[in-house]
């Protein structure tokens, strides 16, 4: 039986549920749990109302932390509120501290053993955070790190070269912030001038804040990345994605290419890197690792 708690039923976490229904990923329990129960119950009702619609029948129910000991994955989306007058995603640093030093340790002590999903803001200190806060194996706690930055630069490839979308490959690695850095060396999109790269590296650092400022929120992206890594785990399909997972070179969680399966990371930095994204590289981890001092 596959079973997945969701923690943190805002905007984030609603469009992963949603999509979590919405696709045949062998999913037996939805337990939802948030901090205003009356509000919950009704997101509830409405999840419930697409299971007539749908191939597969989803126990879908407000639960609570016991119900994560036999859980497959704990997705945790709580944090700070969305913000369309932000401008880093390291101001939520303290508050988002503060949620999880709750959060995590009531997970942990249901005795999950499961696969921890974080996509809270500042998401790499956040996993961090949760794998000192949970004690647990370091390769089951995955944060969805680039993956959401790869897929907003395939788009802007996509638009501005006319190219298929699915026909691009490539990555965004390091932080999922402001030290994120494009491979280019691996892009397989060719005849892009250097004033083209820095246009693009910058509008896909910026693309969160843009939808941000419109909408107020950010969370189809997201959800779309986390229901990615959901079925990576649950089919345990081995598969390469740019997420946020244990260095060990480095005692840090950034993104890097990663093997992800049924236990989680399988491997990391599955990929050569060039000299100057190399020097990227280390400015992300002295950015997650200033972050983390600063706790």
């Amino acid at each position: 039986m596959n079973k997945i708690v969701l923690i943190g039923c805002g905007n984030v976490g609603m469009a992963y549920a949603y999509a979590l229904i919405n696709q045949d990923l062998n999913i037996d329990e939805l337990i939802l749990i948030d901090t205003d129960i009356n509000k919950l119950q009704g997101k509830v009702m409405d999840l419930d109302h697409c299971i007539a619609n749908i191939s597969n029948k989803i126990n879908v129910r407000i639960g609570d932390y016991s119900d994560c000991k036999d859980a497959n994955i704990v997705c945790v989306t709580a944090g700070p509120t969305q913000s369309a007058t932000k401008t880093s995603r390291m101001e939520d640093l303290y508050k988002a501290n503060e949620i999880f030093h709750s959060i995590i340790p009531s997970i942990a002590g249901s005795g999950f053993s499961g696969i921890y999903l974080i996509a809270s803001n500042p998401l790499d200190v956040m996993t961090y955070v949760t794998w000192k806060y949970a004690k647990c194996n370091p390769y089951k706690v995955i944060g969805s790190g680039t993956l959401l930055d790869t897929a907003r630069l395939k788009y802007v490839l996509s638009e501005r070269k006319n190219i298929p979308i699915q026909k691009i490959d490539g990555y965004v690695l390091g932080e999922h912030g402001d030290s994120q850095f494009i491979t280019w060396s691996n892009i397989n999109v060719k005849n892009i001038t250097l004033n083209e790269k820095l246009e693009i590296a910058d509008e896909v650092k910026k693309l969160g804040f843009t939808v941000g400022k419109y909408q107020g929120f950010t969370c189809y992206g997201i959800a779309s990345s986390l229901t990615r890594i959901t079925k990576a785990i649950l089919f345990d399909e081995k598969i390469v994605l740019p997420v946020s997972s244990y260095d060990e070179k480095t005692g840090i969680y950034i993104s890097t290419p990663s093997k992800i399966g049924i236990n989680g990371i399988e491997e990391t930095r599955i990929m050569n890197l060039s000299d100057t994204e190399n020097e990227e590289f280390e400015n992300s981890v002295r950015t997650i690792c200033t972050a983390i001092g600063n706790l």
